[in-house]
Protein backbone atom coordinates (compact mmCIF):
# COMPACT_ATOMS: atom_id res chain seq x y z
CA UNK A 1 0.00 0.00 0.00
CA UNK A 2 3.03 2.22 0.70
CA UNK A 3 4.47 2.12 -2.77
CA UNK A 4 1.01 2.35 -4.43
CA UNK A 5 0.84 5.92 -2.00
CA UNK A 6 4.10 6.83 -3.25
CA UNK A 7 3.89 5.92 -6.49
CA UNK A 8 0.55 8.37 -6.62
CA UNK A 9 2.11 10.78 -4.86
CA UNK A 10 4.78 10.85 -7.40
CA UNK A 11 2.89 10.84 -10.25
CA UNK A 12 0.72 13.94 -8.35
CA UNK A 13 3.88 16.10 -8.10
CA UNK A 14 4.65 15.16 -11.76
CA UNK A 15 1.59 15.85 -13.70
CA UNK A 16 -0.97 17.53 -10.58
CA UNK A 17 -3.28 18.05 -13.43
CA UNK A 18 -3.49 15.00 -15.22
CA UNK A 19 -3.49 13.00 -11.71
CA UNK A 20 -6.32 15.03 -10.19
CA UNK A 21 -8.33 15.00 -13.11
CA UNK A 22 -8.35 11.14 -12.73
CA UNK A 23 -8.66 10.73 -9.28
CA UNK A 24 -11.82 13.37 -9.77
CA UNK A 25 -13.71 11.21 -12.56
CA UNK A 26 -13.31 7.87 -10.63
CA UNK A 27 -14.08 9.51 -7.22
CA UNK A 28 -17.07 12.02 -9.14
CA UNK A 29 -18.17 8.28 -10.68
CA UNK A 30 -17.69 6.68 -7.16
CA UNK A 31 -19.97 9.32 -5.78
CA UNK A 32 -23.26 9.19 -8.36
CA UNK A 33 -22.81 5.48 -7.98
CA UNK A 34 -23.44 5.39 -3.89
CA UNK A 35 -26.39 7.72 -5.22
CA UNK A 36 -27.87 5.61 -7.84
CA UNK A 37 -26.96 2.22 -6.10
CA UNK A 38 -26.70 3.06 -2.20
CA UNK A 39 -30.13 5.60 -2.13
CA UNK A 40 -31.41 5.34 -5.24
CA UNK A 41 -31.45 1.35 -5.25
CA UNK A 42 -31.42 1.24 -8.96
CA UNK A 43 -29.90 -1.87 -9.59
CA UNK A 44 -29.74 -2.99 -13.12
CA UNK A 45 -31.18 0.30 -13.99
CA UNK A 46 -28.75 2.24 -13.28
CA UNK A 47 -28.07 5.30 -15.65
CA UNK A 48 -24.43 5.00 -17.28
CA UNK A 49 -25.14 8.04 -18.97
CA UNK A 50 -25.56 10.10 -15.99
CA UNK A 51 -22.59 8.39 -14.31
CA UNK A 52 -20.39 9.52 -17.73
CA UNK A 53 -21.94 12.97 -17.15
CA UNK A 54 -20.26 13.44 -13.90
CA UNK A 55 -17.47 12.29 -15.13
CA UNK A 56 -16.81 14.45 -17.48
CA UNK A 57 -17.85 17.15 -15.14
CA UNK A 58 -15.75 16.09 -12.02
CA UNK A 59 -12.54 14.70 -14.46
CA UNK A 60 -12.67 17.59 -17.24
CA UNK A 61 -14.32 20.37 -16.09
CA UNK A 62 -14.06 20.62 -12.05
CA UNK A 63 -10.39 18.82 -11.66
CA UNK A 64 -8.96 21.50 -13.83
CA UNK A 65 -10.51 24.18 -12.21
CA UNK A 66 -9.94 23.56 -8.57
CA UNK A 67 -5.99 22.59 -9.09
CA UNK A 68 -5.89 26.50 -10.85
CA UNK A 69 -7.42 27.54 -8.11
CA UNK A 70 -5.41 26.22 -5.36
CA UNK A 71 -2.48 27.39 -6.72
CA UNK A 72 -3.86 30.61 -7.10
CA UNK A 73 -5.13 30.62 -3.47
CA UNK A 74 -1.89 29.08 -2.43
CA UNK A 75 0.09 32.25 -3.73
CA UNK A 76 -1.73 35.11 -1.76
CA UNK A 77 0.53 36.87 0.18
CA UNK A 78 -0.23 36.39 3.54
CA UNK A 79 2.44 34.66 5.89
CA UNK A 80 0.77 34.35 9.10
CA UNK A 81 -0.55 30.68 8.61
CA UNK A 82 -4.09 31.42 10.27
CA UNK A 83 -4.75 34.51 8.37
CA UNK A 84 -3.67 33.22 5.56
CA UNK A 85 -5.94 30.33 6.22
CA UNK A 86 -8.99 32.31 6.79
CA UNK A 87 -8.59 34.37 3.97
CA UNK A 88 -8.05 30.93 1.29
CA UNK A 89 -11.26 29.10 3.17
CA UNK A 90 -13.50 32.54 2.65
CA UNK A 91 -12.06 33.03 -1.18
CA UNK A 92 -12.94 29.17 -1.46
CA UNK A 93 -16.39 29.35 -0.16
CA UNK A 94 -17.97 32.60 -0.75
CA UNK A 95 -16.29 33.31 -4.30
CA UNK A 96 -14.84 30.15 -5.84
CA UNK A 97 -18.13 27.68 -4.10
CA UNK A 98 -20.80 29.64 -5.72
CA UNK A 99 -19.11 29.69 -8.80
CA UNK A 100 -18.28 25.73 -9.24
CA UNK A 101 -21.94 25.10 -8.43
CA UNK A 102 -23.80 27.51 -10.83
CA UNK A 103 -21.26 25.66 -13.26
CA UNK A 104 -22.23 22.48 -12.31
CA UNK A 105 -25.56 22.72 -12.71
CA UNK A 106 -25.48 24.58 -16.12
CA UNK A 107 -23.25 21.92 -17.28
CA UNK A 108 -25.20 18.86 -16.10
CA UNK A 109 -28.35 20.31 -17.71
CA UNK A 110 -27.30 21.15 -20.88
CA UNK A 111 -24.92 17.69 -20.88
CA UNK A 112 -28.88 16.27 -20.62
CA UNK A 113 -29.97 17.82 -23.91
CA UNK A 114 -31.17 20.61 -22.30
CA UNK A 115 -31.65 24.32 -23.15
CA UNK A 116 -30.02 26.79 -21.08
CA UNK A 117 -33.63 28.44 -19.88
CA UNK A 118 -33.56 24.80 -18.13
CA UNK A 119 -30.80 25.14 -17.14
CA UNK A 120 -31.35 28.89 -15.50
CA UNK A 121 -34.29 26.85 -13.73
CA UNK A 122 -32.49 24.27 -12.17
CA UNK A 123 -29.98 26.49 -10.84
CA UNK A 124 -32.63 28.52 -8.93
CA UNK A 125 -34.36 25.60 -7.76
CA UNK A 126 -31.31 23.93 -6.23
CA UNK A 127 -28.62 26.54 -6.15
CA UNK A 128 -29.54 28.15 -2.50
CA UNK A 129 -30.08 24.85 -0.56
CA UNK A 130 -27.00 23.27 -1.82
CA UNK A 131 -24.59 26.18 -1.26
CA UNK A 132 -25.45 25.78 2.54
CA UNK A 133 -25.58 21.97 2.51
CA UNK A 134 -21.78 22.98 0.88
CA UNK A 135 -21.09 25.57 3.02
CA UNK A 136 -22.03 23.21 6.04
CA UNK A 137 -19.41 20.63 4.77
CA UNK A 138 -16.71 22.61 3.28
CA UNK A 139 -16.05 25.58 5.54
CA UNK A 140 -14.81 23.50 8.27
CA UNK A 141 -13.37 20.61 6.00
CA UNK A 142 -11.20 23.10 3.62
CA UNK A 143 -10.17 25.10 6.99
CA UNK A 144 -8.16 21.87 8.04
CA UNK A 145 -7.61 20.89 4.12
CA UNK A 146 -5.51 24.00 3.78
CA UNK A 147 -2.77 22.80 6.41
CA UNK A 148 -2.21 19.64 3.89
CA UNK A 149 0.27 19.98 1.00
CA UNK A 150 -0.45 21.84 -2.31
CA UNK A 151 -0.77 18.29 -3.95
CA UNK A 152 -3.36 16.61 -2.02
CA UNK A 153 -5.89 18.95 -1.23
CA UNK A 154 -8.09 18.29 -4.55
CA UNK A 155 -7.33 14.47 -3.66
CA UNK A 156 -8.25 15.29 -0.04
CA UNK A 157 -11.50 17.49 -1.62
CA UNK A 158 -12.22 13.91 -3.49
CA UNK A 159 -12.15 11.54 -0.94
CA UNK A 160 -14.96 14.11 0.86
CA UNK A 161 -16.58 14.47 -2.46
CA UNK A 162 -17.73 10.77 -2.32
CA UNK A 163 -20.84 11.64 -0.01
CA UNK A 164 -20.91 14.62 -1.29
CA UNK A 165 -21.17 13.63 -4.87
CA UNK A 166 -23.30 11.39 -3.94
CA UNK A 167 -25.57 14.85 -2.64
CA UNK A 168 -24.99 16.71 -5.89
CA UNK A 169 -26.39 13.65 -7.94
CA UNK A 170 -29.22 13.43 -5.93
CA UNK A 171 -29.72 17.17 -6.41
CA UNK A 172 -29.32 17.11 -9.80
CA UNK A 173 -31.61 14.45 -10.26
CA UNK A 174 -34.59 15.37 -8.39
CA UNK A 175 -36.48 17.11 -11.24
CA UNK A 176 -36.31 13.87 -13.59
CA UNK A 177 -37.42 11.90 -10.93
CA UNK A 178 -40.65 14.32 -10.64
CA UNK A 179 -41.10 14.37 -14.68
CA UNK A 180 -40.71 11.03 -14.93
CA UNK A 181 -43.44 10.57 -12.13
CA UNK A 182 -45.66 13.18 -14.08
CA UNK A 183 -45.38 11.34 -17.03
CA UNK A 184 -46.20 7.57 -15.76
CA UNK A 185 -49.33 9.44 -14.53
CA UNK A 186 -50.65 10.95 -18.03
CA UNK A 187 -49.55 7.13 -19.18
Amino acid sequence: MAGLLGAYSAFLTRRPLVGGMASSAVLFATGDVVAQQLIEKKGSKHDFVRTARIVVWGGGIFAPAVTVWFRTLERLPIRSKWPATFARVGLDQFVFAPFVLTGFFHAMTLMEGKTLADARAKWQEAFAPTLKANWMLFIPFQTLNMFIPLQYRLLAINAVNIPWNAFLSLQNAKPKQVEKAEKDLEA
